[in-house]
């Protein structure tokens, strides 16, 4: 059995949800952290130039980077801001401060409000930053630094705690069902076959909670499907595509019965508890899982259907909204630290999420970590397969993440087909975008 990390805190993930690193002498010299030239000339000499650092984790991780970060500098000091209700709660705080012309300086901004972070509240392209120092941006995963780009390809976010779904499977259960647990079911068109078999004795064998909006787009477009449809004006979720891929869920609820009804968060405590046996989440969820889990848990790369994988990408982007010019330096060096290899190794090993660069996924504490949790390695397959989060067009884009749950619920729960769930909910998403 891999042996468990020792993880630092819960794990948050967006839309209801969200161990090795440098110790303080490493921290305090990272390459390429040092403030920038703008930021000093900008700062007054008695005092460092304060910023605000708003972010759903909070606890000892944050609490650790920051400090190590104002240790290791005195031009700039961060003073972190935990925002509840994860990233529907940073929303809701920058829809109000934007009002009030009072935003914060630094925002760990969910992947599935890019676009308002864009059009609504006005984050600050960072492509300026970039080009006064030359910082090379090439070690990034271009899939990730692509989920900071706006439709004009200026570069609004950098990446900070990615993640993307995968299958988590208990091994000792596949014994006991005379499966293999080396040979997982490695698609969509296998994948009921063996829940089936995983069934019995008091145990479900899997749940994928398909009303969450940002799963539902990963089976829906490994189906072949799209959320918008080529004319860029309608929703594509009454697709043939997206009905046979909820069909495919709703089978294992009310056919095969091997799947039950859960709330989201419940998904990860069920798999912890081995009362399901195959679990379809973020990998993020992780740290919910392994330190309780009394089974050997493994993973696995997200199913493919047809040969095909598509898998978006969950956390967050790191933003600045400051317009006031010295503390946007002064948040564009902060920016620059926490997302530098040392960095992304320190949050991939606290939480789970995945690291954002090349040199991160390289480092031998990384390799290290990895080697000692094998759990973790499943992400890092797909990588070339992750999209961005669909962001829907126009001022309710957001609200047809709702309509989504809501519809694909009540085909989970019996109340309508497939097909008249999901044609219910283009009809009230395309009703949204155009008015």
């Amino acid at each position: 059995m891999q042996k468990k990390a020792k993880l630092l805190l819960p794990i948050a993930l967006s839309v209801g949800l969200t161990a090795c690193g440098s110790n303080a002498a490493d921290d305090a010299a990272p390459a390429g952290a040092s403030s920038s030239p703008s930021a000093s000339e900008s700062q007054a000499a008695s005092a460092p130039i304060e910023i605000e650092f708003w972010n759903i984790l909070g606890g000892e991780l944050i609490d650790s980077l920051v400090s190590d970060y104002n240790a290791s500098q005195s031009k700039v000091k961060v003073n972190a801001v935990y925002v509840q209700n994860s990233y529907e709660g940073i929303v809701e705080k920058l829809q109000v401060q934007a009002a009030a012309k009072k935003l914060p300086d630094v925002v760990t901004n969910g992947l599935l409000y890019t676009r308002f972070a864009n059009d609504t509240v006005k984050a600050v392209p960072l492509d300026s930053f970039i080009a006064q120092e030359t910082y090379d941006t090439s070690d990034f995963f271009p899939s990730m630094l692509k989920l900071g780009q706006n439709d004009q390809g200026e570069q609004i976010g950098l990446p900070f705690g990615i993640s993307t779904p995968i299958l988590y499977y208990n091994a000792d259960r596949f014994r006991e069902a005379g499966l293999d647990p080396a040979n997982p079911p490695q698609t969509w068109e296998e994948l009921p076959q063996v829940a089936k078999q995983l069934t019995g004795d008091g145990h479900y064998g899997i749940s994928v909670p398909l009303d969450f909006g940002w799963l539902y787009q990963a089976v829906m477009e490994t189906y072949g499907g799209s959320m918008m449809n080529a004319d860029g004006k309608t929703v594509g979720l009454d697709s043939e595509a997206s009905i046979k891929a909820v069909q495919t869920i709703v089978d294992m609820v009310s056919k095969d019965k091997s799947m039950p009804l859960l709330q989201l968060t419940q998904t990860f405590d069920s798999m912890a508890k081995g009362d399901v046996s195959m679990l379809v989440n973020t990998t993020a969820g992780l740290g919910m899982v392994l330190p309780t889990a009394k089974y050997e848990l493994m993973t696995a790369p997200f199913p493919t259907y047809a040969g095909n994988r598509v898998v978006p990408a969950g956390g967050a982007n790191l933003m600045i909204f400051s317009q006031d010019k010295a503390k946007q330096e002064a948040a564009w060096d902060f920016v620059k630290y926490l997302t530098d290899a040392k960095r992304s190794v320190k949050i991939s090993a606290s939480t789970g999420y995945m690291v954002s660069r090349q040199s991160a996924l390289d480092d031998p504490d990384m390799q290290k970590f990895l080697e000692e949790n094998p759990v973790y390695k499943a992400t890092y397959g797909q990588i070339d397969t992750m999209v961005p989060w669909f962001n829907f067009p126009g001022q309710g884009g957001t609200r047809i993440q709702k309509i989504i749950s809501d519809q694909v619920q009540a085909a989970l729960q019996g109340q309508k087909s497939p097909e008249e769930a999901m044609k219910e909910a283009a009809k009230q998403a395309n009703a949204l975008i155009q008015s």
